[in-house]
């Protein structure tokens, strides 16, 4: 019995594919679809309808681990999948794999592993990685917590720790820490695979790294390293500047020329 938590505002054709994606698991026990929808004012909630999602309004502002810990209390099972509207489920035995995944009563979340990171996908051939509090290490696990876009966790677990509503991103990263201080387990690299289909905007990228020096102030980029990017961002463009330049005004003066320098019916 699986509970599938949708976090969602104005993404109504997203939606429609990460809830087929939903539909075609292989999975023969009860499962219910949790929409936290944000006051979507496109066709999201006629989206969600089509497929019987259960449709819960967020009554305050929103926040990333506001909207998780409203959705989550409003879930009936104890393996609750967290997803958005932007992924899809690539995997159709997904929620057979997440009822062995948490046989174990001290996992208290399942990472699903994303297809364009190759690193993850290698490694979930290998087996799942556990972490757990005397085998985390933040510079080579950080990128293998779990991920409110698409994992899955223990209820139980998240009613005793909830989600930080404060904290602008990162929530499932910040909560992961806690549960692994708390002595549960988070079972990384497994073989719940999907694609996420929107693309990162730089405020997004930034508002994480922002996050992430909050919760353990790890310092994203030194002077150095700050040299280096200025020399990239801004000598790579001047560079290849140039030869666009050169081949942009070749290709008009080739176009022009043709009617000069040769004739209709010469094929020669």
């Amino acid at each position: 019995m699986i509970s599938v938590l949708i976090r969602n505002k104005n993404e109504g054709l997203a939606l429609e594919n990460a809830l087929r994606s939903i539909r075609l698991q292989r999975y023969e026990n009860p499962v219910e679809i949790i929409l936290v929808d944000d006051a979507s004012t496109d066709d999201s909630l006629k989206v969600a309808q089509k497929y019987n999602c259960i449709i819960h309004q967020l009554d305050n502002p929103f926040t990333y681990g506001y909207a998780l810990n409203f959705g989550i209390a409003r879930c009936t099972y104890e393996i609750i999948i967290l997803m958005s509207s932007h992924n899809i489920l690539l995997s159709p035995d997904i929620f057979e794999k997440l009822q062995n995944y948490f046989q174990n009563q001290n996992v208290a979340g399942v990472r699903f592993t994303p297809v364009h990171n190759l690193n993850q996908v290698v490694g979930s051939f290998k087996g799942v990685k556990e972490i757990s509090k005397d085998t985390f290490l933040n510079s080579r696990d950080w990128g293998e917590l779990l991920i409110a876009n698409c994992s899955a966790i223990r209820k139980r677990v998240a009613l005793e720790i909830p989600f930080d509503e404060v904290i602008r991103s990162n929530e499932d990263k910040l909560w992961s820490l806690k549960i692994i201080q708390s002595g549960h387990t988070i079972l990384a690299n497994s073989g719940c695979f999907y694609v996420y289909n929107h693309g990162h905007k730089t405020s997004s990228i930034v508002r994480d790294k922002i996050s992430k020096f909050q919760i353990d102030g790890f310092v994203p980029m030194n002077t150095k390293e700050l040299f280096i990017y200025l020399l990239k961002v801004t000598g790579k463009p001047i560079l290849e500047f140039f030869p666009q330049l050169y081949n942009r005004i070749k290709f008009g003066f080739d176009i022009y020329l043709i009617k000069f320098k040769y004739k209709q019916g010469d094929f020669k």
